[in-house]
This record gives C-alpha cells, structure tokens and sequence, in this order.
C-alpha cells in the first residue's frame, strides 16, 4: 500500500475551497471525479476512464483525504477503491482515514509523475491562500 500525506500547520487554509481545487485539478486533468464533505474532512476520488483502463482496473482511483481543522490541515493521496456510492461509506462504518479505503496494488501501476504533479498544484494552491 503506498499512502503520501503531508500536512500543513499555522496555514489558515479554507479546507472547503481547497477541497473544490483539488476536485478540479482532477476534471480538468481528464479525470472523473466524485466528493463528499464529512464531519471530519473531505474525500475525494478520481479515476480516467476508457475501455482498456476499465478492464485492468475498473475499480481503482485515486483517493485523497483532506482532514483537520484550517491552521491543522493533513492531505492524504493514495491509490482506493472508486466507491460506487460516497455515502454508503458512513453507512458500512467506513472511516476517513485512508488506510481503512486504500487498497494495495503492484507499484506499477502507481504514477509518480501524478503524485509529484499533485503535490506541485497543492503546494501552490495552499500559497494562493496564505
């Protein structure tokens, strides 16, 4: 399983606004998205579409956790499950934390490249709201 998180502390960050830029970032990359606020943050899941992507991994996204309160904010990005449905997340008793939703799969289907382009668009993301 492979789960990068980083947090960012004293930021005063809009968690909802930040949460909305990173569902767009994903849109706008291509990507299907779905979101839910929870009482304790945000999740976020994308995955591309497409006949061969639907056969190899029909049911695997990115899933990003966003967590905390605004100067105590932790995002959380790891390769999940696509939840057919957000809400029945909280009706099976599904937590926010992203091990309880990650599953493992074979690092080759990781992209680094995605993680580290993610990571630039957070960072400059929670600049634009300092």
């Amino acid at each position: 399983m492979r789960v990068a998180s980083r947090e960012y502390v004293g930021k005063s960050l809009n968690i909802d606004k930040l949460a909305d830029s990173i569902e767009e970032y994903f849109q706008i990359q291509g990507y299907k998205t779905q979101s839910e606020k929870r009482p304790d943050g945000w999740i976020i899941q994308a995955r591309k579409e497409g006949v061969l992507r639907g056969l190899l991994a029909a049911d695997r996204a990115f899933t990003v956790t966003i967590t905390g309160e605004p100067n105590n904010v932790k995002i959380s990005i790891g390769i999940g499950r696509w939840l057919l449905n957000l809400g029945t997340a909280i009706i099976e008793g599904l937590a926010l934390a992203p091990f309880v939703l990650l599953v493992e799969i074979p690092i080759t289907l990781w992209s680094f490249e995605i993680e580290n382009k993610f990571w630039q668009f957070v960072e400059k993301e929670v600049e634009l709201q300092v």
